[in-house]
């Protein structure tokens, strides 16, 4: 990766992450990947409740505490203890969670203050709003944290992963344009295949590993949120599409798969739908799928969605706001957009023309193709690298 190294001793930087591992979501998963890309030109210490990363470049310090419920308290105890570990010492402190502290402030998310109020439109919504927040130690506990994070004393840097982000930020919490940055998330390029490269013996193995039926056509889901990303559109759609499709659930913890097979099974769908839980390399699911259904109702860029392009599955992706990176997937035409993600109707229009349509099929993967290619993780780490470079000059 052609990244300059800076001159004389490598800056000591802290990354901050609650859950240091790629496979507990897609913003933990990004800030992996960017400590790992440039592990060879900065010195990276990462602060963390749990971590299942090795490598031999990063230094990790895990939280020794034994509270994690309620989750608001979990969460002032990790930003007291990570400020009181980077204090000194430190170039730069790196925060990817809502912490007071830090140089870098990484936003994977909508701001709370935002969502809360994003519908209150009558002085009685607010006032509605605010006894809410006034009422509960929870919301009290993420919007302090948030505000001392967005407008925080000392010089800072307030990174987006998607435009609609950095615009919310910066309108919710009126932050100056000169502190805003953008790094998108990323793709590890090396497992991007040839658009015309045979994969059926893969394929065929990768369905044997997850016991899906070999000559079926699979449709592939991803979250960890069922809720959230989806799921119940896309079971509704189940009903009146082929009886020879399948869906393929990918991710949640092991009581809630539980709770949707016996779901699916009092609907009448056990026999369509397989429940994978999650697995330590999707790969193999995406693979084994013919496409993929991302109906989100939350995201701000669907990692699975660049993973599924990747290794050429077409896309069936909900538009912004559901998306808050959909705009610049809708404008490269990487992917088919869900107007309304609740839809089922929409759902089985999408799928019933990537399927039926091979021209159609071709034409959106190669797209994808192309705009998965400026989205490799050594061009994110760029971002990211001069970032810390513009800071550390300010220092030295």
């Amino acid at each position: 990766m052609a990244i300059q190294k800076p001159e004389g001793v490598k800056p000591k930087i802290a990354i901050l992450s609650r859950n240091f591992s790629k496979g507990a979501g897609g913003a933990e998963n990004y800030a992996v990947n960017l400590a790992q890309q440039l592990a060879d030109e900065f010195e990276f210490h990462v602060f963390c409740e749990r971590s299942d990363v090795v490598h031999p470049a990063l230094t990790i310090h895990r939280m020794r505490r034994n509270i994690t419920r309620p989750r608001w308290i979990a969460l002032w105890l990790f930003a007291w203890w990570s400020w009181r570990k980077t204090r000194q010492g430190f170039a730069i402190v790196h925060s990817h969670e809502n912490t007071w502290h830090g140089n870098v402030q990484t936003a994977h998310v909508r701001p709370m203050r935002y969502s809360l109020f994003a519908r209150a439109s009558s002085p009685l919504a607010k006032l509605l709003v605010y006894v809410k927040i006034f009422t509960s130690p929870r919301l009290l506990a993420h919007l302090c944290l948030e505000r001392l994070r967005f407008v925080g004393g000392g010089h800072r840097v307030i990174v987006a992963v998607a435009p609609v982000l950095a615009d919310l930020i910066k309108t919710t919490y009126a932050v100056d344009q000169a502190c805003l940055r953008l790094v998108p998330p990323g793709i590890d390029l090396r497992f991007a295949s040839d658009t015309g490269s045979p994969q059926v013996l893969s394929k065929a193995n990768a369905r044997k590993a997850l016991g899906l039926p070999l000559e079926n056509w699979i449709l592939l889901f991803v979250g960890h949120n069922f809720e959230k990303k989806g799921l119940p559109a896309v079971l509704r759609s189940l009903y009146l599409l082929p009886a020879d499709l399948v869906l393929l659930v990918v991710g949640g913890s092991a009581k809630q798969v539980d709770a949707w097979r016996l779901r699916c099974a009092q609907r009448r769908l056990d026999g369509r739908v397989v429940f994978a839980g999650s697995l330590p390399d999707a790969a193999m699911a995406f693979t084994a799928a013919d496409c993929l259904v991302h109906a989100t109702l939350d995201d701000t860029f669907a990692m699975v969605a660049l993973e599924a392009m990747a290794v050429n599955v077409p896309v069936i992706l909900s538009v912004s706001p559901y998306c808050l990176y959909a705009d610049t997937v809708s404008i490269a035409g990487a992917a088919w957009m869900l107007q309304d993600p609740h839809s089922e109707q929409q759902i089985i229009q999408a799928v019933t023309s990537l399927r039926s349509d091979p021209v159609l099929r071709h034409a959106q993967v190669v797209r994808a193709s192309a705009f998965v290619q400026m989205h490799g993780w050594s061009q994110v780490a760029r971002q990211q690298a001069q970032i810390y470079r513009d800071l550390y000059s300010t220092k030295t």
